[in-house]
């Protein structure tokens, strides 16, 4: 039985699509539509990948499983790199009226909120209360 209880990564991914949502509302009072919904969508460029990537990356946990959870973590990783090459690489092509430079800065702020929840949330051992 392990002691180190999996850290509450779905906060980190709440927290990421509310701060995509909020960015994207204040675009859109602030600039328009096409600002506002290409911020959104680099929002969502950065927090779909993350989910992805905290999908694969906490299945596994304990010494016995060492190895298990380090192919998990580098099976989330890479495909969390992939899949965000691919979203912006769909953006930039199937999307005709794009703000390329909301579309980063939506990524990026998104980005910024999820490394910060990452290092905010509780990873502390889990104490018997037996």
């Amino acid at each position: 039985m392990s002691n180190i209880k999996t850290p509450p990564v779905y906060k980190v991914i709440v927290a990421q699509l509310v701060s995509a949502s909020l960015i994207a509302i204040f675009s859109l009072l602030l600039s328009g539509t096409i600002i506002a919904y290409s911020a959104f969508l680099g929002g969502l460029i950065s927090a779909l990948p993350n989910s992805y990537f905290a999908l694969h990356a906490f299945k596994f946990q304990g010494a016995r499983n060492a190895e298990k959870v380090v192919k998990s973590f580098i099976k989330g990783e890479l495909g969390k790199i992939i899949l965000t090459v691919m979203l912006f690489a769909l953006s930039f092509a199937l999307i005709s009226n794009l703000n390329e430079l909301a579309l980063i800065l939506g990524f990026v702020l998104t980005h910024f909120v999820g490394v910060t929840m990452s290092g905010v949330i509780s990873h502390g051992p889990v104490t018997n209360k037996t």
